[in-house]
């Protein structure tokens, strides 16, 4: 246990390939968040551990192409988290629905990371099988079927955003 009076606040954001998860973390990092994406699970506690430098929360994106990605390596992680008492973490789930992320696919042309064999239609539908003992833990679940990415960054503001977050400042001398 780290000798700290407060913990390091810690979100995990995970979903679907297409829902929106780097939009989130360049929103968290907006937010002043410290933000690592696709660390291999294994090697996020040893970083953890690592001393910080001051007090900035942490987000850290998780999908299936992450190295050593698991359902139960991600709840085994969230549950150590939780027992450290120097970390709160957060799991976000952000969802949407497979015609969207059909659609958005189609529109990027990118291949989905689980359509090798299957399509874009098949590495989604087993990719939401795969993810949804995540959803049903999570702390949030964020629907970004209809949100443009600047829908999400205020909703994320809303979930996140310490209180001391006071938004635009305007500065007025004569």
């Amino acid at each position: 246990m780290r000798d700290t009076d407060e913990a390091t606040e810690i979100v995990l954001i995970t979903g679907p390939s297409g829902a929106g998860r780097i939009t989130a973390i360049r929103s968290l990092e907006d937010l002043g968040f410290e933000v690592i994406d696709n660390l291999p699970i294994a090697l996020l506690r040893q970083l953890l551990a690592l001393p910080s430098n001051g007090r900035r929360p942490i987000a850290v994106g998780l999908d299936v192409r992450t190295r050593d990605f698991t359902v139960r390596g991600v709840e085994e992680m969230h549950d150590w988290m939780r027992g450290t008492g120097w970390l709160a973490p957060k799991l976000l789930f952000l969802d949407c629905s497979p015609e969207v992320l059909q659609r958005r696919f189609s529109e990027t042309r990118r291949p989905h990371p689980l359509g090798e064999d299957e399509g874009v239609e098949g590495g989604i539908r087993r990719e939401i099988e795969i993810l949804a003992p995540l959803r049903e833990r999570a702390d949030h679940v964020v629907d970004t079927t209809d949100f443009s990415p600047h829908d999400l960054k205020a909703q994320l503001k809303t979930l996140f955003a310490g209180q001391d977050d006071l938004g635009l400042a305007v500065s007025v001398e004569s």
